[in-house]
């Protein structure tokens, strides 16, 4: 098909109508990202308002309770028949569903092809055959959805969290679609015209000009950004890319306010944004005085961190399963290029129950090896330091009352526990039957289940992967499930996570008896009522038949509505969706889903 558009020689009166139109164009794009906001609270509304009904009709009825944690109710009636799911909840599903890993579910890319496609027609509307007028429509375009991009930014205090009652770990894949929307609409715009300054013979002439060199290193900051957030450089290199990503971000709004004074009023509502996010984050920090570090295993190189409440801290809102941010202030124990570093941690326990913040990481490298390294030079076995801490953040703050699910599947793998013991202990604190709760929590060794095994009880299981030996390695499992468990694992990727160490090789060589002798040792002095200790990894094929399934024991029908919660390697829970997905599929059953990750 031919091109369509042409050089044109418009006069003042055409001129002045382009002028118009990449105005209201530009309006309109901004305003329809908000028209979608407001578009998304119809659904929102139609659940909330089915969810009351179902309350009142409830032999026991409940109502919220803003705190989680302090809040106790009776237990539901449990569901005695199974009734067919509606498809559109098995639409959810399917479009909730990793397209591969690192690429985001269906309805990421649903969203952003749509969205695209939305900004094109916005950019092609009522350009004639004006191949500059399409030119620069691009850039307009581009340049309105600025605004929404630094909102997405925002940890707290964001009203697009507010509209679409998503957190902002939820929200950072869209974050970053649109980014790579922004940079596809800038780089046609700077294509298009450096193509025009060539057709024409005014290359050499323009890019000496003000607007082009500044337009030059807009799209080249842009592209910076694009290149620094893809995931392999985030993962691996995260202080590299935050460090470019917050730099470059404050860098590019002059220079494109400088660039043409048509996009002004986006740039400046895109600085105002920054300079709430700053403000955001500014307030969100409170320092703890008297924080304690202490190693919880040498073989593990497992940390603790336990954090006394102050009292800013105890003004904060604490949901079990978030997480915080820590930084080391100046005053702090280690050299002061480490001082900026953020490290993201969930916190372990319930704060405002038990009178402090508890932190269970593995060291591996970057801050975390440095905390392990101060607590093993020091003569007493733990450190008191200030940090700071920013948050708590989370979805945890989003999710829906468990209380109203007939089960409960709580699965982690390793350090994920820190994730999952919290909700799980806040669930059982608030009388949720342990019948209809289950635990599944993969480990290693099982001293890396130390910190958190008083809490356990009826329905959890610890399965160890490994022996406790050093010459022993984890016994051989089916080639399917290690293919299954060991997908999509990169080994450096966050350095509280330990995909590495949960999801090794398996060696033929090893002593599977050796193994097995000493899991049946440790089972030995393990006296925790109501949890069992396996050897292998979990078979959550069988896992999820028993959760979905009657329960001839307690004489409870199959599971209509069930809330599974994942933390682990990213291969154990693509591996358990898979296994959850089937039964899905078959109608009979109503899935909520929540796998923790920590995306950048």
């Amino acid at each position: 098909m031919p091109f369509i558009y042409s050089f044109t020689s418009p006069n003042e009166a055409q001129l002045q109508r382009r002028r118009h139109l990449l105005d209201f164009y530009g309006q309109f794009a901004q305003l329809s990202a908000l028209a979608l906001l407001l578009l998304v609270q119809i659904p929102l509304l139609v659940r909330a308002v089915k969810s009351r009904f179902r309350s009142t009709l409830s032999s026991n009825p409940r109502k919220e309770h803003p705190s989680p944690v302090v809040s106790r109710f009776g237990k539901r009636f449990v569901n005695t028949e199974k009734t067919d799911i509606p498809r559109w909840r098995r639409l959810e599903w399917l479009l909730d569903g990793q397209i591969a890993q690192g690429w985001g579910t269906w309805r990421l890319l649903l969203t952003a092809t749509l969205w695209t496609i939305w900004l094109f027609i916005l950019a092609t509307g009522h350009t004639g055959h004006d191949y500059l007028h399409l030119t620069k429509r691009f850039g307009i375009i581009g340049a309105s959805q600025l605004p929404l991009h630094y909102l997405l930014a925002l940890k707290s205090w964001s009203p697009v969290c507010y509209l679409t009652r998503l957190s902002h770990e939820e929200l950072n894949p869209y974050h970053r679609a649109l980014g790579r929307i922004l940079l596809l609409f800038f780089s046609l715009h700077a294509s298009f015209y450096l193509n025009f300054y060539v057709q024409k013979g005014l290359l050499l002439k323009r890019i000496q000009d003000q607007d082009v060199i500044l337009g030059l290193l807009a799209i080249a900051s842009f592209l910076i950004l694009g290149i620094t957030a893809l995931a392999r450089i985030r993962e691996k290199k995260y202080f590299l890319f935050f460090t470019i990503h917050v730099l470059t971000s404050i860098c590019v709004l002059p220079i494109l306010y400088f660039h043409v004074s048509h996009i002004r009023p986006y740039i400046l509502e895109s600085a105002l944004i920054y300079l709430l996010l700053i403000l955001q984050r500014n307030i969100s920090q409170t320092r703890a005085p008297n924080a304690i570090i202490t190693e919880l295993s040498v073989t593990s190189n497992l940390v603790s961190i336990a954090i006394p409440l102050t009292p800013a801290l105890r003004k904060k809102s604490f949901h079990p399963g978030q997480h915080i941010y820590l930084s080391l202030p100046s005053t702090s124990l280690t050299a002061p290029q480490e001082k900026l570093r953020l490290n993201p941690f969930t916190i372990a326990n319930l704060p405002t129950k038990d009178n402090h913040i508890r932190l269970v990481f593995r060291a591996l490298r970057g801050t975390t090896r440095i905390l392990l390294n101060v607590v093993r030079e020091s003569s007493s076995g733990e450190v008191t330091t200030p940090l700071l801490i920013e948050g708590p953040y989370g979805a945890a703050a989003h999710f829906p009352n468990l209380l109203n699910f007939d089960k409960v599947l709580f699965v982690a793998g390793g350090v994920g526990a820190t994730f999952t013991v919290p909700i799980y202990r806040d669930l059982m604190d608030r009388g949720f039957e342990a019948t209809r709760a289950r635990f599944v929590w993969s480990v290693p060794r099982l001293e890396d289940t130390q910190w958190a095994r008083e809490y356990l009880g009826d329905g959890c299981s610890i399965h160890v992967t490994r022996s406790s030996r050093k010459a022993n390695r984890l016994s051989p499992q089916p080639p399917k499930m290690q293919e299954q468990w060991s997908a999509g694992v990169d080994e450096e990727v966050l350095e509280m996570q330990e995909w590495s160490r949960l999801v090794a090789d398996v060696d033929g060589s090893a002593s599977v008896a050796a193994a097995i002798d000493d899991v049946s040792s440790s089972a030995a002095e393990y006296h925790q009522p109501g949890v069992s200790l396996l050897h292998g990894r979990p078979d959550l094929s069988s896992i999820v038949s028993q959760v979905f399934g009657p329960d001839p024991d307690s004489g409870q029908a199959a599971s209509a509505k069930v809330a599974i919660l994942v933390c682990g390697p990213a291969g154990m829970g693509a591996a358990l969706r898979r296994e959850v997905g089937r039964s899905v599929e078959e109608g009979k059953v109503e899935v909520w889903w929540h796998n923790e990750e920590f995306g950048w």
